[in-house]
């Protein structure tokens, strides 16, 4: 028989469900807490509004909808625009003393995947005392377009404003659900990780987390500045507008009435094959300097001119990736992989000496065959991005500590991610294997408690609960090493995997040395 809790919010009363997680531990989920009102109708784009209060006892025992975009598992086009809701995770609603809470920001390319419990379910999470939070933002177009005329008030990143909107309703509500809104860890894996990055530079995030985790991926790179080249007006065309592309308010008019999920498909990839390799486009709806200054604005500077200076050098973070970050990408085709790094316009017979100097340095330290082009694709897409990161923090005046970590673990059942992209029987640690030691997803039991596979959930999840409680990762389940924040040259983290050890990052290496050189030989800014 189900048994039920109530918590208080400032916005009315929420009913959660206690259940026992598939490790055996009790606790109290509620699912579908709004967050802010549905942006429907005339609401589809506008930056998001406080919730509306409601009287009585909400239940928040149902999974919410996901925002409207493509899942990445099953790749298929599905979702809503009424979507902006949080699922908090907790074992007692009022501990003798509150919680470090954690706020989760999922990954996807800011155009696909939700909190779906499927995929992100806290069963391993809360074998600690913390509390957990995660939730929806808007992806795609709905997250991410824009339009000039200033009376419409969209200059863009709503998306990035809900993830605000979000964190803002946790520091107002978790202590109702044994949280402490005085230690929030802010915490995201690829794109979330990148929105995690973003907030660390956005003076108007400032306050609302104290200390960040950041799992392959960063503020710097196209994804985080993307280039506007009207995609919101092309997006329109492609959807069968044939009205005044000049007349923001008709475009708006009728992006408004278009069926959710046409939208999320036709937005999902509007960039020529040219713009692609000319500008290092990856995504089109994504984070961008917005095109005008309002009272909500939220990244009006590049990134990477942001980061030295930023707040967030004061707060402690954790910052790492996997062992095999360009696996995911199987064929080698240096042409079409120049790095978006090097995000300034590049063509003709520059762009050809720049290819030719980066498959030289890469076959030359590791052959000329797959090793080599992954070893590139994984620095370039997603180590050099951290390291950047990195060196702006140490360049800073700020106080925070900085803990690198490269996770190994490489299972032939638990690295879900590998497996699903190719096969049971393949080896290596894909990009977002490390999800599988944290969340429990449905893609595989939980582990025999005697296993290796479980040892490494134990030790992953302790490494990230005991730097969300007081900032340092260090504790007991890694107690043979000693793994200190980097302080200068050359960085060294935690390698996790069967056995831990302390080593000095050779992707650091090559990124501080041979990438730096080739940023100043061609005008780009490193940090």
């Amino acid at each position: 028989m189900s048994e039920y809790l109530i918590a208080d919010t400032e916005y009315g009363q929420v009913r959660g469900e206690k259940i026992i997680s598939e490790v055996g531990i009790p606790y109290i989920r509620f699912l579908g807490i709004p967050y802010a009102k549905p942006t429907v109708g005339d609401l589809r784009f506008q930056n998001p509004i406080t919730s509306d209060s409601w009287e009585g006892v909400r239940d928040a025992l149902i999974e919410p909808p996901p925002c409207a975009g493509k899942n990445n598992h099953t790749k298929q086009f599905l979702g809503t625009d009424d979507c902006l809701y949080l699922n908090i995770y907790t074992k007692n609603l009022n501990p003798d003393k509150k919680c470090a809470t954690i706020v989760y920001l999922h990954g996807g390319g800011f155009r696909g995947n939700s909190s779906t419990l499927e995929v992100y379910s806290p069963d391993y999470i809360l074998m600690s005392d913390v509390v957990f939070v995660i939730f929806n933002y808007r992806l795609g177009s709905l997250g991410f377009a824009n339009f000039n005329d200033k009376s419409l008030n969209i200059p863009g990143n709503a998306g990035m404003k809900d993830q605000q909107m979000a964190m803002r309703f946790v520091r107002e509500n978790i202590q109702h659900f044994g949280g402490d809104p005085g230690n929030i860890t802010l915490m995201g894996h690829s794109s979330g990780a990148s929105s995690v990055g973003l907030h660390c530079v956005a003076e108007s995030s400032k306050g609302l987390f104290h200390k960040a985790i950041l799992m392959s991926g960063s503020p710097v790179g196209r994804e985080c500045d993307v280039p506007q080249l009207n995609w919101t007006k092309r997006l329109a065309e492609k959807l069968g507008y044939d009205g005044d592309l000049e007349n923001d308010k008709d475009v708006l008019d009728f992006l408004n009435t278009v069926d959710i999920i046409k939208m999320a498909e036709a937005g999902y990839d509007l960039a020529t094959k040219d713009e692609k390799k000319k500008l290092g486009i990856q995504l089109n709806f994504a984070p961008h300097k917005e095109l005008y200054a309002t009272d909500s604005s939220f990244l009006l500077n590049s990134p990477i001119d942001l980061m030295e200076n930023a707040w967030s050098n004061d707060i402690d973070i954790m910052i790492g990736g996997t062992r095999n970050e360009g696996m995911v990408h199987s064929d080698i085709n240096y042409a079409d992989a120049v790095p978006v790094a090097l995000s300034n316009p590049r063509e003709g017979p520059k762009l050809d000496e720049l290819i030719a100097k980066f498959q030289e340095f890469y076959e030359a330290k590791f052959g000329t065959g797959k090793q080599a082009y992954e070893e590139f694709r994984g620095d370039s897409f997603r180590w050099s991005g951290m390291i950047r990161a990195i060196k702006a923090r140490l360049s800073s005046a700020g106080k925070g500590k900085t803990y690198l970590y490269k996770f190994c673990v490489d299972s032939p059942t638990q690295n879900h991610y590998r497996n699903r992209a190719f096969g049971k029987g393949s080896t290596g640690v894909n990009h977002g294997d490390e999800l599988s030691y944290f969340w429990k997803n449905n893609e595989g039991d939980v582990p025999a408690s005697d296993s290796m596979e479980f040892q490494a959930i134990k030790r992953f999840t302790s490494i990230i609960t005991s730097f969300a409680v007081n900032g340092n990762p260090n504790n007991p389940e890694i107690a043979d090493v000693d793994w200190k924040p980097i302080d200068s040259k050359p960085y060294k983290g935690l390698i996790i995997d069967q056995k831990l050890k302390i080593k000095e990052f050779e992707e650091a290496e090559r990124i501080l040395n041979f990438w730096v050189k080739l940023f100043d030989e061609n005008g780009a800014k490193f940090c």
